[in-house]
């Protein structure tokens, strides 16, 4: 009996013992499976991120050559304001050199803020190599350690390899400032994200104090950094934890990949549509100012060769010939001022100086100014203004371009028999309004919002598309008018004529003694 109970067990313990254990080595096996396969992964997708980011070192340094890499001399003004430029935006650059390799000599050498010796040389063997990837149409970039810095060398594309350009860089300015919002971005709250010395493994950054377990980094060595290495590891997630999680992160993310692959469409698409606009715009704006230069130099041309060749034979027609060309010299001078003042406004050059003035007493002399263009055009100019106090705080050569502006856009604009302009200033509240009417061809109400945008021009009528303009006069007077305070805006009916108003804050007695104190 207790042998068959034994045999009895014995069956039963195998009946039940062996499905069950092959059960748990095949589930073992396939965790262990698992577990490799989300290694794998995880140790693909670090990967991943390491070679994101030196990618992404490797685009700031390409960005950093050409914008140097331009047909202008080492030594030129443009090639300063680049480089100031350069130095502005990354504080990571401590030098840059212009090197002539056919000539063995230095040719420029710009520093950001401390002046120290720079005496570097490639090797002859470097740059041979840097111009056979030149000639294959390819600019390698070569790096090399110097002193505690980076030297980062390639030669310029438009001097055929005669030219080398070298880059002092701070290695750790540059990871903390160029590296550094990439690392936190890729980081998030999921990564330690480190860089450490090649050598002794010290941290030079990471994007935050080391938490949790003492488990290493996954590394990859650095593109344009070879004395470091690049660091990641997962903060608190365990691979069971992933393999879990897995299933269903993934088919999140696959939502949002396609909801994102959706929104990158529509955003590239809309993007393409704005620029594809703004290059029309853009070549419509060339085209009109060279139209509009070419005009004025060719009569100046036309009439100084007539005067050089001694063909006229009156003084009266002398003296036509020169009053032209004087009138056309200013008129070309107001267009390149024009261009030259939205650059300066573009790339916040443009120096103010704000005063205390009376509106009443200096619109009447700004429009005296331009009797000669009024009077060329035979229009009828009257100024009126109210008995009240109209001082303002205002910069007297912004406030003249803006009132040539309006008064030059009321002669072009206007297609009546007898031409009338009406300037006033009148106190309204807590502003003093410069209005400026005419009775031209209005603006219509769709166009009216958009006449203050760069390059814009109405092109509606045979009038406005015969008038000549560069679409930034009305784009320069709101801007001028945002620094003062104040803001125009316009009256209009198409047929009728316009009206624009300079809204300027009035600025009080009491005012000027508050603001003194």
């Amino acid at each position: 009996m207790g042998r068959t109970l034994a045999k009895i067990s014995l069956v039963l313990l195998l009946i039940v013992a062996l499905p069950m254990g092959f059960f748990l080595v095949r589930e073992f096996s396939a965790l262990t499976k698992n577990e490799q396969m989300v290694e794998r992964v995880f140790s693909t997708q670090l990967e991943s991120i390491l070679y994101s980011i030196n990618q992404y070192s490797e685009n700031i340094v390409v960005q950093w050559s050409q914008s140097l890499d331009q047909p202008i001399a080492p030594e030129d003004e443009l090639m300063q304001e680049i480089v100031d430029n350069l130095f502005q935006n990354n504080a990571a650059i401590r030098a840059v050199r212009f090197l002539d390799l056919k000539a063995s000599q230095e040719e420029a050498v710009y520093f950001s803020d401390s002046v120290f010796s720079l005496n570097v040389w490639p090797e002859k063997a470097e740059v041979e190599q840097l111009q056979t990837y030149l000639e294959a149409n390819y600019q390698r970039i070569k790096e090399a350690q110097w002193q505690d810095n980076l030297l980062l060398y390639f030669l310029p594309k438009n001097r055929s390899g005669e030219q080398l350009c070298q880059l002092v860089v701070d290695p750790r300015t540059f990871m903390e400032q160029n590296l550094g919002p990439m690392i936190q971005q890729v980081a998030q709250d999921l990564f330690y994200i480190a860089i450490s010395d090649s050598l002794t493994g010290y941290v030079v950054y990471a994007n935050e104090a080391e938490i949790g377990n003492s488990q290493s980094l996954k590394q990859a060595a650095m593109w344009y950094l070879p004395e470091y290495k690049l660091g990641i590891r997962l903060k608190s997630k365990t691979l069971d934890e992933l393999a879990s999680e897995r299933s269903q992160r993934d088919n999140y993310t696959m939502m949002a990949m396609g909801l994102l692959v959706v929104l990158g469409f529509v955003f590239v698409l809309v993007n393409i549509r704005k620029e594809m606009k703004l290059a029309a715009i853009k070549a419509e704006f060339v085209a009109n100012v060279s139209h509009e230069i070419r005009t004025p130099l060719a009569l100046i041309s036309m009439y100084a060769e007539t005067l050089l060749l001694k063909r006229v034979k009156t003084e009266e027609k002398q003296v036509e010939y020169l009053t032209t060309i004087q009138q056309e010299s200013v008129r070309l001078t107001d267009i390149v001022n024009r261009i030259l003042n939205f650059s300066r406004i573009e790339r916040n050059r443009i120096k103010y100086r704000f005063e205390r003035v009376d509106l009443k007493q200096v619109i009447p002399e700004m429009i005296a100014s331009f009797e000669s263009h009024l009077s060329a055009a035979q229009v009828n100019c009257c100024f009126e203004a109210s008995d009240d106090d109209a001082w303002v705080e205002a910069d007297r050569e912004a406030l003249k371009t803006m009132m040539n502006n309006l008064l030059d856009n009321a002669i072009k604009y206007s297609d009546k028999a007898e031409k009338e302009v009406r300037v006033r200033v009148v106190k309204r509240a807590k502003q003093v309004w410069v209005e400026v009417q005419d009775n031209g061809i209005g603006i219509s109400s769709k166009n009216q919002k958009h006449i203050f945008d760069q390059f814009y021009r109405v092109t509606e009528g045979d009038l406005a598309h015969r008038a000549k303009g560069s679409g930034l006069g009305l784009n320069l007077v709101k801007r001028m008018m945002k620094v003062h305070g104040g803001q125009v805006t316009v009256r209009s009916k198409l047929g009728e004529g316009s009206t624009f108003i300079l809204k300027f804050p009035l600025k009080t007695e009491k005012d000027v003694q508050n603001s003194n104190r």
